[in-house]
């Protein structure tokens, strides 16, 4: 579905869109313990996945796992890679919408709205085996992996904000929403603009931003917020004996979130088009392709 702009993954984000597979309930089954032959090893997971799959599949390449739990892992990093893929249809059809809309200089968004209720769809259809999937995974685990694997994401995660940061203050001489870090900053290199560029498009967006906040409430209200309060609710949950994931996490609506999130981006994209040059314009919508193709992220898509 749409992804949101951020400097930082959150960590709400992987329980939906976790390992993927056929998933039981959400208590702990339990393994016999582990003989000379069914030691405990280290050893990456999903290095070829893509996204929170390979997030997750990095953080459990820190945990011991016995030779039975890494191939019921394993298979489900193959079932979600898979189920991802399929999914993305959807989406990478968005972003070429978008990309011809950009390159056009004119968002049309009556034409974006089939696809954007299409990527919304495929989003609905996995998240049920997602949630499912996150709850299996704890089961397969024991109560010292668990919290192993949970703080192996931690510290991944730590270590992305980390870089994001550091994206955003290499520059100091710049204007405030020049060096933000993440995505925008590296939109603006990409694009080649001009400080007097970037300064038109951060200050045309600032009421659109104020918009945004005003509908949300207060920062407690606001979606990074409450993305952030759910993701440690669902790891503390995710270390103890028992994980259900409705308990800690309510699902998604798809077609709402969908609505109002591509509503906000297309916003954005409203407000920068008409600073951007006929070549930035080239240079965006070749950029939405590229990340297209190799997974990369695409801002607020």
């Amino acid at each position: 579905m749409l992804n949101r702009i951020r400097n930082v993954f959150v960590v709400a984000s992987f329980p939906l869109l976790a390992l993927g597979g056929a998933a039981c309930g959400g208590t702990v089954t339990g393994e016999a313990p582990a003989t000379a032959q069914q030691a405990a090893t280290k050893a990456p997971i999903a290095q070829d996945a893509h996204g929170p799959v390979k997030l997750i599949g990095a953080a459990l390449g820190e945990v011991p796992l016995r030779p039975t739990q890494r191939t019921e892992i394993e298979k489900l990093a193959a079932d979600a890679e898979a189920r991802h893929q399929a999914g993305g249809a959807e989406r990478k059809a968005l972003l070429e919408a978008v990309a011809a809309q950009v390159e056009a200089g004119k968002i049309d968004r009556a034409a974006l709205q089939p696809k954007i209720d299409a990527a919304a769809a495929a989003f609905a259809k996995n998240q049920d085996a997602d949630r499912a999937a996150f709850e299996k995974l704890h089961d397969i685990l024991d109560s010292d992996q668990r919290a192993a694997f949970v703080a192996a994401v931690q510290a991944k995660l730590a270590e992305m904000k980390a870089e994001w940061k550091s994206k955003g203050d290499d520059q100091k001489g710049e204007h405030r929403g020049a060096r933000r870090g993440g995505p925008m900053r590296e939109w603006a290199t990409a694009l080649k603009l001009t400080d007097d560029q970037k300064k038109q498009i951060w200050d045309a967006m600032k009421d659109k931003f104020k918009a945004m906040h005003a509908a949300d409430g207060d920062h407690k209200g606001h979606e990074g917020f409450r993305g952030r309060e759910m993701g440690k609710k669902v790891l503390e949950a995710f270390k103890g004996d028992k994980f259900v994931m409705n308990d800690v996490a309510p699902k998604i609506d798809a077609k709402a979130a969908a609505n109002k999130m591509s509503d906000r981006m297309l916003g954005m994209l409203e407000v920068a088009l008409p600073i951007l040059t006929p070549e930035q314009r080239t240079l965006a919508a070749q950029k939405i392709r590229t990340d297209m193709a190799t997974h990369a992220r695409v801002p607020g898509l």
